[in-house]
């Protein structure tokens, strides 16, 4: 059940879960019940692209990429927290709960648009709790995702910076977000880097035909389903 057809399309980022559905215009984040009635409309920040939910809940991580994170409790149809990370355009990287909801991890760049850090938030408070790689000048981070086998084990993907800050190679590795290690980084071409990237994007748009317009992937005539695990499970 839930929403449908046209009124998805409008949509740059779109999720559900049995209870709700959630779609982001840029400007507006609307909510819809499991009927596909309209719930609510937030409007507490603009630029408003991408929703996920935290695991076995009703509440969502919204992303701003002009530098805002909200929280809302779907139940309630509140906003729980609005954080403001920096603001700085283009803060359009990844962002995952842990899936035992205990983590909300989003990649951020507050200090300019070239470098990357990785802020760990409390899942229940959002508070920030660690800030990874935060003085790192050459590990870019593009990406990750969770697996529920591996609670606090996130792959990632980024690039490494080579001569003159320029891209020097694409990686994947597993990083344990409550050590900071990063560990078995595996490299890959630019070009397998390139995709996965543009990959990841569209699948935490939720697959929206407005976000694939303009992600480079709707120049192919082939899309073929992949992951950052799966990439470094072949590597």
């Amino acid at each position: 059940m839930g929403i449908r057809g046209q009124n998805v399309k409008k949509f740059w980022g779109f999720c559900r879960n049995e209870h709700y559905s959630v779609g982001c215009s840029g400007g507006t984040v609307y909510v819809y019940g499991s009927k596909g009635e309209e719930l609510a409309k937030f409007r507490h920040f603009p630029y408003a692209y991408t929703a996920i939910f935290k695991p076995n809940s009703n509440i969502i991580a919204v992303k701003s990429t002009e530098g805002f994170l909200g929280f809302y409790d779907l139940d309630s149809l509140s906003l729980i927290k609005k954080i403001t990370v920096t603001r700085l355009g283009a803060q359009d990287e990844g962002f995952a709960f842990t899936p035992d909801g205990r983590y909300f991890c989003n990649i951020e760049k507050p200090v300019n648009s070239c470098q990357t850090q990785l802020g760990i938030y409390d899942g229940a408070s959002f508070e920030k709790t660690n800030t990874l790689f935060a003085d790192e000048q050459k590990t870019v981070l593009e990406e990750l995702e969770f697996y529920g086998c591996e609670t606090h084990v996130a792959y990632v993907l980024g690039f490494m910076r080579g001569g003159g800050g320029a891209f020097g190679y694409g990686f994947v590795g597993k990083l344990d977000i409550e050590s900071g290690a990063l560990t078995d980084i595996r490299a890959i071409g630019e070009e397998r880097y390139n995709y996965l990237r543009w990959y990841k994007s569209w699948e935490r748009s939720g697959f929206t035909e407005k976000s694939l317009e303009w992600n480079p992937l709707n120049k192919l005539n082939n899309i073929g389903k992949t992951s950052i695990k799966a990439v470094f499970c072949a590597t």
